[in-house]
């Protein structure tokens, strides 16, 4: 229940919302003391997690204004919003993107462009695990999709395919090696 002039949330992490417009009542997604975005009504995605660097908010229906450290921008559906300590910006970024964006909500993983490093922290967030490195990272990316219902072990048989090698210590510390 909101009372007053806006309805405000804090979050941290990936949320997906979809927002009754209500002119009386401002919509307002707090990510962290320099961040904030402002809807009137619509459906967005929100991916702020800490280890993260950059803050991303793909619009897909609606209209919202995303402001980070004194900057704003007006987002239309279809485009994507990056904010992180140095700057804000915008791209439009087509279905693919908000596929992209949007796949943990429909049980997905979605590497488009990713990186190792980027494919371990979705990794350890979903399936709680500490990943560490020895000596130099692999420099590979990936593309494709994989269904977050695969056990952790089918997950890294697919990565052990593109060359990446693992061992699994104690259960929940994965050590990704050369």
């Amino acid at each position: 229940v909101f009372s007053g002039k806006a309805r405000q949330v804090e979050m941290t992490g990936e949320v997906y919302f979809e927002v009754a417009p209500d002119a009386q009542m401002l919509f307002k997604v707090k990510v962290n003391e320099t961040n904030l975005i402002e809807v009137l009504g619509t459906q967005f995605n929100v991916k702020a997690y800490t280890e993260e660097d950059v803050i991303s908010t793909t619009l897909l229906q609606g209209a919202v204004r995303v402001a980070s450290n004194g900057k704003k921008i007006n987002l239309k559906p279809g485009q994507q919003a990056k904010a992180s300590a140095a700057q804000l910006s915008a791209k439009t970024i087509g279905q693919t993107g908000i596929s992209e964006a949007i796949a943990w909500k429909e049980g997905l993983f979605n590497f488009q462009d990713a990186n190792l490093q980027e494919i371990m922290r979705q990794l350890s967030r979903w399936y709680d695990i500490e990943v560490v490195y020895e000596k130099g990272i692999p420099d590979l990316e990936f593309i494709g999709e994989i269904e977050r219902s695969l056990p952790l072990s089918e997950v890294l048989k697919g990565l052990k395919m593109s060359g990446v090698h693992f061992r699994l210590e104690k259960g929940k510390r994965l050590v990704v090696s050369p």
